[in-house]
């Protein structure tokens, strides 16, 4: 059989554009060959290799005509990755390192055609939930409510705060919402917390609370509803006056 590279220094090379293709955290991704042929008895040749940079580089899987396809790859890849009959690059257990780009690469008919894809790995976070909760909210003096955790997604969820499922935002007086992300080590997968500070008013008695996450994988995950006891604040002239008044009538 004529070595590969001299076949492919004999033959013209056809690269297409880069394309996108989404997998799921943890499962198994297909990512398509998609190269529109005449006939699959004239493919001479079909691998599957991998790019990210200059440094980070490798071949997955090669299939000679009229014989079962060989896993090429080492280390992360070696126990990974198969090809599907359609020649599809089936990769198992997808991870966030895995975001690289895949490349087809068949020979048939005196051509050599690359087609390119980016693969993104997508996780919808946890089940929200609401921590550090107040033990009363004070009418008149921002508190923090409470802060909601989105646990780990990919990308970072956008947490959104509702009142009595109305969306609630930050005006800088009586509401301010704070947010940080972390990545969490060894997966990289992102943690987002927001805290919600509220100044509460006397209508807000028995209103409701929440919080939403939205993500390109699902927008109806939702924190459960939560409920706070409104206070009064008391102002400290007040307190005083009636302070002296109980010491008279002791």
């Amino acid at each position: 059989m004529m070595h590969l590279s001299l076949l492919f220094s004999a033959l013209l090379c056809q690269v297409t554009g880069l394309e996108t293709v989404i997998g799921l955290y943890g499962k198994t991704v297909e990512i398509p060959c998609n190269i529109k042929i005449a006939k699959v008895e004239d493919i001479m040749l079909t691998k599957w290799k991998y790019s990210n940079g200059p440094s980070v580089a490798g071949d997955l899987l090669i299939k000679q005509k009229n014989e079962n396809a060989t896993v090429s790859a080492t280390k992360e890849y070696k126990h990974r990755v198969s090809m599907a009959a359609n020649f599809s690059l089936l990769l198992a257990d997808a991870k966030l390192t895995d975001q690289h780009t895949f490349t087809c690469l068949m020979v048939y008919g005196g051509d050599i055609k690359e087609y390119s894809f980016k693969l993104v790995v997508q996780k919808l976070p946890e089940p929200l939930f609401i921590t550090e909760k107040a033990e009363a909210l004070e009418i008149g003096k921002r508190t923090k409510l409470g802060t909601c955790v989105a646990k780990n997604g990919n990308p970072a969820a956008n947490i959104v705060w509702l009142k009595n499922n109305k969306t609630l935002s930050s005006d800088g007086n009586r509401i301010l919402i704070n947010e940080t992300v972390v990545k969490e080590p060894g997966s990289d997968l992102l943690t987002v917390a927001s805290t919600l500070q509220f100044s509460a008013e006397k209508d807000d008695t028995g209103a409701q609370f929440s919080c939403r996450a939205e993500h390109p994988q699902g927008r109806d995950l939702v924190s459960p509803p939560q409920t706070f006891t409104i206070t009064l604040s008391c102002p400290a002239e007040y307190r005083s006056d009636l302070l002296s008044q109980a010491e008279h009538h002791s």
